[in-house]
């Protein structure tokens, strides 16, 4: 069951678009649960558009969950529909993307298509999407195959006259995502295309494209802190410092899945109840993450059986009970419960999704991982290892 989940994890792809046009007209002719849907029926709304599937376990989640936090600083929400379009025709009803779309706002509307239909609107867009399966390129997958996806990443402004007036990365985050649509929205709609055109391509600097197969830099305040409520792995990870003196890692190879990322990020200033133990795995999670769900279980008995080092797991925004309810169905029993606000952690901590794993050293941050650590074995022996060199 694992393997065959795994095998429709998303393969996301997030493209440097040199090509799109802004100010130039979108259509799209789609369908939603009630029958036909084209952009006539969203007269005098801006359109926030997102394309994805509701199996991909990290870039499509972590960007709705973020539509549904720029919807609450919105000063006109009115003025916005936020639409999310699936690239997964073979996978995804009209059905289903509802239902997707609806746990994270009641306003997204989920819309799906035919190939062809959904092919019209991204090639308008410019965007990029695709189907593998046992590594070559498909066109038309086979429900069922165990295809992956791979689609870019970028969410779309459109406005009232139905032109494109801006593109956003995903990793924007709500706070800035909310003050450019509110900038944009409070210009006048006649100006809106030629204001965003100049905005935009001073604003554009989108990501050089980075391949990822699971699926946002700046400190928290003060108040981010919790509360209760693939590159190769085998490079030696970089020396963690403290106010001790340096830790040894140079000869320990990272964990499998790991790459090295050193950055002065200090556990202590991010999570509420770091151990004293050398080594520390912080664990980042949602309970609308379906892989979460996997790797949680995994963790919970790990930490129950490892001495080695110390495993923390932090949530992001969900609510106390909605939490307690994934553990007591999991029956997870020694995973801690805390929880922050939004996804600002992890974009400081170098993320790009969830599950999402930070390794620390000494308390300062060595590496990350994305996706779900399916073994414990190679963390168990760089534990062992930092441990025996610092002995």
């Amino acid at each position: 069951m694992l393997v065959n989940f795994l095998s429709r994890l998303c393969l996301c792809l997030l493209f440097l678009v040199g090509s799109i046009a802004y100010a130039r007209p979108i259509s799209f002719d789609l369908e939603n649960t009630q029958g036909r849907v084209t952009q006539a029926d969203f007269p005098d709304k801006y359109i926030l558009l997102a394309l994805g599937y509701t199996s991909c376990p990290d870039i499509c989640p972590t960007t709705l969950y973020e539509f549904a936090a720029t919807l609450k600083q919105l000063k006109k929400p009115e003025a916005i529909t936020p639409v999310f379009v699936s690239i997964d025709p073979v996978h995804d009803t009209a059905e289903t993307m509802q239902s997707y779309a609806h746990y994270f706002d009641k306003r997204i509307v989920g819309l799906t298509g035919s190939m062809e239909q959904i092919k019209n609107l991204t090639n308008q867009l410019g965007a990029t999407f695709g189907y593998r399966l046992n590594g070559k390129k498909v066109d038309l997958p086979t429900k069922g195959s165990g295809y992956t996806v791979y689609h870019s990443s970028l969410i779309y402004l459109i406005n009232p006259k139905h032109e494109l007036v801006d593109v956003f990365d995903y990793q924007i985050g709500a706070d800035d995502l909310a003050a450019a649509i509110n900038k944009v929205v409070a210009v006048t709609p006649s100006d809106t295309s030629h204001h965003a055109v100049a905005n935009t391509r001073n604003n554009a600097a989108l990501p050089v494209a980075d391949a990822t197969t699971s699926s946002h830099n700046t400190p928290p305040a003060a108040d981010a802190r919790a509360h209760t409520q693939n590159t190769p792995s085998g490079a030696a990870a970089q020396q963690a410092h403290d106010s001790n003196g340096a830790t040894k890692t140079e000869d320990c190879p990272l964990p499998k899945g790991f790459t090295p990322l050193r950055q002065d990020i200090a556990l202590k200033d991010i999570y509420p109840n770091p151990s004293t133990q050398k080594v520390e795995l912080l664990n980042l999670w949602a309970t609308w993450c379906a892989p979460c769900r996997i790797e949680l279980p995994i963790l919970d008995k790990f930490t129950q059986n490892t001495q080695e080092l110390a495993i923390h797991t932090l949530n992001l925004g969900d609510n106390q009970t909605k939490i307690e309810e994934l553990f007591q169905h999991n029956n997870i029993h020694h995973l801690a419960k805390y929880s922050v606000e939004g996804t600002r952690l992890l974009k400081q901590l170098g993320g790009k999704g969830l599950p999402f794993n930070a390794l620390f050293v000494n308390g300062k941050q060595i590496a990350i991982k994305h996706g779900i650590i399916e073994e414990t074995d190679s963390l168990t022996a760089f534990a062992q290892c930092v441990n025996k060199q610092n002995k």
